[in-house]
């Protein structure tokens, strides 16, 4: 169990956990994976879009094709990563060949990728073989980041 007691002020760790399906799309356009899969990403974008920075007026221009379908984030008192997998497994469950094709026929490549920001420094995943079977299924790259900060930020 991940939930633990650390002093009065603060009673529980915070876990912030978001998670994404995304097809690299390379110089091909991303609608092709919209009318494959049958699902309308989270985001998207095409080789050669024009970016503007929300930091800076620098024009920037994608250097590939993305399409994308992500959870989260969600705030929770313990790492639940079942919950985000169980997701994609009713999403995608059915369309292993399709995902197949995208990876084979149009040389795509399929990337699961976890990020987990947290105010505990000793946080551990845990994944069952049916977790991780699916995912070698969906994907050609596994991505799992976790940032470990003073206050995990609701945003």
């Amino acid at each position: 169990c991940m939930i633990m007691c650390i002093d009065m002020e603060k009673e529980w760790f915070l876990f912030k956990i978001k998670s994404e399906f995304t097809v690299i799309t390379y110089d091909k356009d991303c609608s092709i994976v919209t009318r494959e899969l049958n699902i309308d990403p989270s985001r998207c974008f095409n080789k050669g879009d024009k970016v503007i920075s929300k930091y800076s007026p620098t024009v920037s221009i994608r250097p590939h094709g993305l399409w994308a379908i992500n959870t989260g984030p969600i705030i929770e008192k313990e790492v639940n990563i079942s919950e985000h997998i169980k997701y994609y497994q009713e999403l995608l469950g059915s369309k292993i060949e399709v995902i197949e094709k995208l990876k084979v026929h149009y040389q795509f490549e399929c990337i699961f990728k976890l990020t987990i920001e947290t105010d505990d420094a000793g946080v551990w995943v845990d994944f069952s073989s049916k977790e991780l079977s699916f995912i070698t299924q969906i994907c050609s790259r596994y991505s799992c980041s976790l940032l470990v900060t003073e206050q995990v930020n609701n945003s």
